[in-house]
């Protein structure tokens, strides 16, 4: 009997030429949850896995895009066919470490109506920690991680609708999370349902090419957050510390190629202007005091 109730709850994965690391997450997903309680989207992956999916587990609901869209328009095509009263978003290279916590994580939830998300605890590594335990307990916090959360579709329908697909990668959640601030919801980190991240931050080397890209999204993102929620004024002085700071971390260290990546940026806040001008978002200056006086996310959870 599968821990979860797949009429409540759903699990979205997005994918793309990751088969070997999907299929590990299905597997360790069969008693968490009924497979018709899964969802994935297939972004044009090359390497079988919409075929391999369809034929192993017939019961998984999975889409496929003809042509790459990028996760961030995935992640809004699965918010979509969801219709169950909670989802949980996970990585394909992500599975729960002691899966019973999220029934802890559901009463949370039931008993704090304004709590729109759940931020999980999160290990980085290629195995799974020999130490689990943790003594941190659960605080509110100001965002949140795409790689294992709870989130209440109710919230995220009447707040949220959509994350920015022109933010490419990077700055989504933090988008979706000042939203939320916005209509008095809540995120809050809950530690006791560990995820662990498949990944080795150590052996996770990209290419030069790969991470002015990523870097591009980043800081792109980044900006655009700032434009559409900061006051003017502290909005222009964040992008412009911003850029001071990657100078100085980086161009007067000998990476010149963040030249690119600044000047890409600061082209794409140009062409999606239209986009930010649709939006009427902006925090006073005591509603952003408010906000980032919360802490963020933890992203790296080590043992203690």
């Amino acid at each position: 009997m599968p821990l979860l109730d797949s009429q409540n709850v759903s699990i979205l994965i997005t994918t793309y030429n990751r088969k070997k690391e999907l299929v590990f997450t299905l597997n360790t997903l069969r008693d968490v949850i009924s497979l018709e309680g899964i969802y994935i989207w297939d972004d044009a992956s090359t390497d079988g896995t919409f075929k391999y999916v369809k034929n192993q587990y017939p019961e998984i609901n999975i889409f496929q895009n003809k042509s790459n869209k990028g996760l961030i328009a995935n992640r809004n095509q699965l918010m979509k066919v969801a219709t169950t009263e909670y989802i949980i978003s996970l990585d394909d290279d992500a599975n729960f470490v002691n899966p019973e916590s999220l029934f802890d994580a559901l009463n949370f939830m039931n008993d704090n109506m304004d709590c729109a998300v759940l931020a999980f605890r999160l290990f980085w590594g290629l195995k799974e920690p020999r130490i689990t335990d943790t003594n941190e307990e659960k605080y509110r916090i100001s965002n949140y991680v795409g790689c294992g959360h709870l989130f209440r579709m109710k919230a995220w329908k009447n707040y949220v609708e959509y994350y920015p697909e022109w933010y490419h990668f990077y700055g989504e959640e933090d988008y979706a999370a000042m939203k939320l601030f916005k209509g008095e919801q809540k995120v809050f980190y809950f530690p006791k349902v560990l995820v662990h991240h498949r990944v080795s931050l150590k052996n996770r080397k990209k290419s030069a090419e790969e991470t002015s890209l990523r870097t591009q999204w980043a800081l792109q993102a980044a900006w655009s957050n700032y434009l559409i929620f900061y006051p003017k004024q502290k909005a222009w002085f964040k992008i412009i510390y911003s850029i001071k700071e990657q100078l100085r971390l980086k161009f007067f260290k000998g990476d010149f190629d963040i030249l690119m990546s600044i000047g890409k940026a600061g082209l794409a806040l140009i062409q999606n202007r239209q986009h930010r001008q649709k939006l009427d978002l902006r925090f006073s200056n005591e509603r952003l005091k408010a906000y980032l006086s919360l802490p963020q996310a933890p992203i790296f959870w080590k043992p203690e």
